[in-house]
């Protein structure tokens, strides 16, 4: 039976976890600008989310892991990734021919879709917050509660990134200065850097390279 009050829970708990600045949004937001590839990568995004979400609520996040390795292969793997987009993201900045709604965003439809996928799956943080955190909570409200708290999740990751994909384009105009584009991929690269560090710090410290 749904309930509103454990639906409008989920949404603003997910809404916390989703919001938050990191590589995936970051990416999405870029590419969002630049108008280039937007739909299929605000679906993947929206999909990922619907099966880690679900998978959390579902209790599935205790097996994942409790796999022997995965931590560490997720965290390291995820950590060299955020990294090499860190220093795209600076080299772009370097780069005059990048500073331009033509040239600063992905244009390749594999590539964009190929990189979405990466830095959404290999990135731990994407794991702990829906599949561990959003799952953990959910378990708050018991099985009666899973059916709503999981609709207010998913409507969370919806919302969040439809709003992108229709907006950030209108702040092209913003961007039709070479000076705004290295602003942005400044952040963008600082952004993935200290995903990157923090990954490693609080992850990979205690999750040692596998053998």
């Amino acid at each position: 039976m749904f309930n509103f009050s454990v639906f409008l829970s989920a949404l603003g708990i997910s809404f916390s976890q989703i919001v938050g600045i990191g590589p995936q949004n970051a990416y999405v937001l870029r590419q969002g600008i630049g108008r280039s590839h937007v739909l299929p990568i605000v679906a993947i995004c929206i999909v990922a989310d619907v099966l880690l979400i679900a998978a959390g609520v579902l209790g599935v996040g205790k097996v994942v892991a409790g796999i022997p390795g995965f931590v560490s292969v997720v965290t390291w793997a995820g950590a060299a990734f955020i990294l090499w987009l860190g220093f795209k993201s600076f080299r772009s900045a370097l780069n005059a021919g990048g500073m331009t709604l033509d040239g600063g965003v992905e244009r390749d439809r594999k590539s964009a879709i190929r990189t979405i996928l990466v830095v959404t799956l290999l990135n731990p943080y994407v794991w702990l917050d829906t599949v561990v955190l959003i799952g953990s909570v959910s378990s708050v409200y018991g099985e009666h509660g899973a059916l709503s708290f999981l609709i207010g999740s998913l409507s969370a990751s919806v919302l969040w990134f439809g709003a992108i994909g229709l907006f950030a384009g209108k702040l092209a105009p913003l961007f039709t200065k070479p000076s705004s584009w290295r602003v942005l991929d400044c952040v963008i690269g600082f952004v993935m850097l200290f995903t990157a560090s923090m990954l490693i710090y609080n992850y990979g410290l205690s999750a040692p390279l596998p053998l």
